[in-house]
């Protein structure tokens, strides 16, 4: 994933993914912008993804130790 994108919080990644995906459906653009345009629609969607997959395990975990919340930093899969 770029490293450019983990900075990116997940409310920007998703409004530049919806941006990608309407000039993808526009059906406007040249062969090599479209590949360029889904290319970075991709590492958006990883980079949302793995955003998710991390609060997800985040909650989980707050929900096994109901009585002692704690925050557990998940390393960034690639």
């Amino acid at each position: 994933m770029d490293n450019k994108l983990k900075d990116i919080p997940f409310e920007k990644a998703i409004e530049d993914l919806e941006s990608v995906v309407k000039k993808l459906e526009e059906g406007n653009l040249s062969l090599d912008d479209s590949l360029k345009y889904f290319k970075k629609g991709i590492e958006l969607y990883k980079h949302c993804n793995n955003t998710l997959e991390n609060a997800e395990g985040k909650v989980k975990l707050i929900l096994e130790n109901e009585n002692k919340v704690e925050e557990v930093q998940f390393k960034e899969s690639e």
